[in-house]
């Protein structure tokens, strides 16, 4: 299979996005997306495709992640062959459930703030 060129939020987490963006005070669609990424990262996140209605916003994998990191990331963080092979097809999956997770941990108080994300691991 070939990478990803577009890649997808789900119905479910395209709304999410937007609410974060409100209640973080992000203007950019795709600075909340790349933050939820980097949290579903930090909080080892699985890579399983389970990620809900397709047809939410697409984005261009070189518009999104215009320097690689994410995908640079991924290889590091999770260095299966097939993430090695199609990093952009795991940067999808941990959008997605990144922006689940963290409206998820907003809501029951785990994170409150930008700031919080700083000190997650902190006494662990």
């Amino acid at each position: 299979m070939a990478d990803l060129k577009n890649i997808a939020l789900t119905v479910e987490a395209a709304q999410i996005v937007n609410e974060l963006g409100k209640s973080f005070g992000i203007s950019e669609q795709m600075d909340t997306i790349r933050l939820g990424f980097a949290y579903a990262v930090q909080q080892d996140a699985d890579l399983n495709r389970d990620l809900g209605t397709r047809g939410g916003s697409n984005y261009d994998s070189g518009g999104l992640d215009n320097e690689g990191l994410m995908a640079a990331t991924v290889k590091v963080y999770y260095a299966y062959p097939e993430v090695q092979a199609e990093p952009y097809r795991a940067v999808e999956v941990l959008m997605n459930k990144g922006v689940r997770l963290l409206k998820e941990h907003l809501r029951d108080g785990t994170v409150g703030t930008l700031g919080d994300l700083v000190d997650v691991d902190q006494g662990k």
